[in-house]
């Protein structure tokens, strides 16, 4: 475990080495083009022209890449890789050597006891030889196993620092899930360490072995050379063949996968079971199994060809060489300890030749396995300036709350012809609170997006007490702003981690208690055994806390209310919450609110009539504006959904006073999203 830890100090230490080398070699790149700017500006501009045009990697490249990387992980794995090749082909050579040099002892008469001093030297040259190779190979084994963790540590790393609209792309989802199939395989990332010392090996065993036979004929070497070209030529054919059938394979390998994963997910576990759909599941899954196996039966039986054609090519190509020899040995232009010096000679350039060719061809893939990494660390981090506004000004900021303002704000989604908002100009001044509301697509949670900075318009511009937003660095944006979002996530450490982003050491308890309680959480937060320790999540700790959707929504409040941020957007914070919890959300939002400008985003219509303005967004645009008592006087769409949701409302306190006379049960506010958006 220290080991692990230690080189992951190491890879955060090679990550910021090569950022601040990346920052430099920018700013270098851009004084000998004669570019201006600042690097920020330069980066930007990098950063969409990286989009537009994404150079590749060539494969000499990636190879002195992963090196590199084996370096920064473990320098013993990286010399093991360059210096495996002595021993590897030393022992051959000497196993070799061996067998011509004792025919050659006993052409010259040797003593018995220099001949015996003379194998014991072989053997011992050997068996070093081999015990090293051995010794480093085994090394190398064990410890490329855990490389992969390097590559995972600086890409999950990358994922952090990029950009939140970059994830979206659907270019950099393809290429971040291609990476992460690559650094969570450790035996890809363990072949890519040992084909180095391979490729080596086969370079060096090809031109010793192939100057030493060249001595004797140039023939020799033209048999062996044509033998390996016929192979090779095979090789690339029934790889072809395989390519070809593998596109097939896709198709039924993303199925069964995708039935494989379904069948062990919860929610979908429920409609199985439901609606009796295991036999046709395994039906699906089973047909799926037949259309892989036929594939693999057709890639088994072109890879069988290949043996077979690489059999008959070495038995005719050998065997003239062979023939060639005996035929010198016959004429008495060879002794017999060359005739077998040159015999082991023929088949080590072959068999050396042979690794060379296919650890080339071997090579693509792992080309192309860490070409997929360097290509997801080469992404741009982020858009943001580095430098921001100042410490003095953000924290004065905070201090006496902010005005929002979106000046003529577009934003179109890449590959959709329609904007998702046009032409939205807004001013939420210090301390207002703003009601969000729309029907589905209106563009709230595109909007929301721009406001946490995850987004940049496309055309106008967001202003942060009149400083437009790309003046902030990420950080500084970022930290004006508390979310409640509509789909938060929980992460597998503590309650109190959870709520408030810190240490435990870190927290300040008052504040996390006022908290707490302004969200309504506090009783349930007490309630716990281990209160703030409790761990989250149970599919990472066994023993984790599940709460009940309510429960969750309070929490989830609780830690936007934490953060303390002068801006505070609730996106459906009441969604989950009974009318009892919602209207005592409504009580305290004010107090919780307060000196905040805050953005609440709802469905119920109702819960908008405490908020100082309403906005009703369609179609990417501002419908209506105003409070509620102006836009109910106004008699626009505002107003008739408020009445068709009151009229509901009406409705259900009927159904439950009906429920109570004849003591039936009675589940409130079921299904009022549905009147909303009818």
């Amino acid at each position: 475990m220290k080991r692990v830890m230690g080189r992951a100090g190491k890879a955060d230490k090679a990550g910021k080495v090569d950022g601040e080398g990346e920052r430099a070699s920018k700013t270098d790149r851009a004084n000998k083009a004669g570019r201006t700017g600042s690097v920020d500006e330069i980066e930007r501009t990098d950063r969409a022209n990286f989009r537009v045009s994404r150079k590749g990697f060539s494969l000499a490249g990636n190879v002195i890449y992963n090196m590199r990387s084996a370096r920064n992980w473990d320098r013993r794995l990286f010399w093991y890789q360059l210096l495996l090749v002595f021993p590897d082909v030393g022992a051959a050579f000497l196993g070799v050597l061996l067998p011509a040099q004792l025919v050659r002892a006993l052409e010259q008469k040797w003593e018995i006891s220099a001949l015996v001093i003379c194998l014991l030297l072989f053997a011992l040259g050997i068996w070093a030889m081999e015990m090293l190779r051995e010794w480093m190979q085994e090394y190398m084994y064990r410890n490329s196993l855990s490389f992969h963790l390097y590559y995972e540590k600086k890409c999950f790393g990358k994922a952090m620092r990029l950009d939140y609209d970059s994830l979206e792309e659907p270019e950099t989802r393809k290429l971040m899930g291609n990476t992460w199939n690559v650094v969570r395989n450790e035996f890809v990332i363990r072949d890519s360490v040992m084909n180095a010392p391979r490729l080596m090996s086969g370079l060096l065993g090809t031109v010793l072995y192939g100057i030493m036979t060249g001595r004797k004929s140039i023939l020799l070497i033209f048999f062996v050379i044509l033998n390996m070209a016929g192979n090779f030529l095979v090789l690339s054919f029934v790889r072809k063949k395989y390519k070809k059938y593998h596109k097939s394979l896709n198709s039924y390998t993303s199925k069964t996968a995708y039935i494989s994963r379904q069948s062990m997910e919860r929610s979908a576990g429920k409609e199985i079971r439901i609606y009796r759909m295991m036999g046709w599941l395994l039906e699906k899954y089973e047909e799926n199994l037949k259309g892989m196996d036929s594939i693999y039966g057709r890639i088994h039986n072109w890879y069988f060809f290949r043996g077979a054609a690489e059999a008959l090519l070495s038995f005719l190509m050998e065997g003239a060489a062979y023939a060639y020899l005996i035929f010198l040995l016959a004429r008495g232009e060879m002794k017999a300890s060359d005739f077998v010096l040159y015999m082991g000679l023929i088949r080590g350039f072959g068999g050396y030749f042979g690794q060379l060719i296919k650890t080339c061809v071997s090579l693509n893939t792992m080309g192309t396995s860490v070409g997929y990494i360097r290509e997801f660390l080469s992404l741009p981090d982020t858009a943001w300036k580095r430098e921001g506004i100042g410490a003095e000004k953000l924290e004065e900021m905070k201090k006496s709350g902010v005005k929002v303002e979106l000046r003529n704000v577009s934003y179109t989604y890449p590959g959709q012809p329609a904007p998702a908002l046009s032409g939205i100009n807004i001013t939420i001044r210090p301390g207002e609170k703003l009601a969000l509301i729309g029907l589905n697509g209106a563009g709230k949670t595109t909007l929301v997006k721009l406001l946490c900075g995850f987004y940049r318009p496309a055309e106008g511009e967001i202003r942060i007490n009149d400083i437009p937003s790309t003046e902030f660095s990420r950080e500084e944006y970022y930290s004006l702003v508390s979310v409640l979002f509509q789909d938060s996530a929980m992460l597998p450490v503590s309650l109190d981690e959870n709520l408030t982003g810190q240490q435990v050491e870190e927290i300040d308890r008052q504040r996390l208690r006022r908290a707490l309680e302004m969200a309504g959480f506090l009783e349930k937060y007490e309630s716990l055994p281990k209160k703030g320790d409790t761990v989250l999540v149970r599919e990472a700790n066994r023993c984790a806390a599940d709460f009940s959707g309510g429960e969750r929504q309070k929490l989830l409040f609780a830690r936007a209310l934490y953060r303390k941020a002068p801006l505070l957007i609730l996106d459906e914070p009441t969604a989950a919450l009974d009318p009892i919890a919602e209207n005592a959300l409504y009580l305290k939002y004010g107090e919780a609110a307060e000196g905040r400008t805050s953005v609440y985003i709802s469905h119920r219509l109702s819960s908008t009539r405490f908020c100082d303005r309403i906005l009703l967004l369609s179609r990417g645009e501002i419908l209506e504006e105003g409070t509620h008592e102006e836009l109910m006087k106004k008699g626009g769409r505002y107003a008739e959904l408020y009445e068709i949701q009151s009229r509901y409302y009406r409705e259900e306190a009927e159904r439950k006073k009906r429920s109570e006379a004849m003591e039936d049960s009675f589940e409130s506010g079921k299904g009022t999203e549905g009147v909303f958006y009818e």
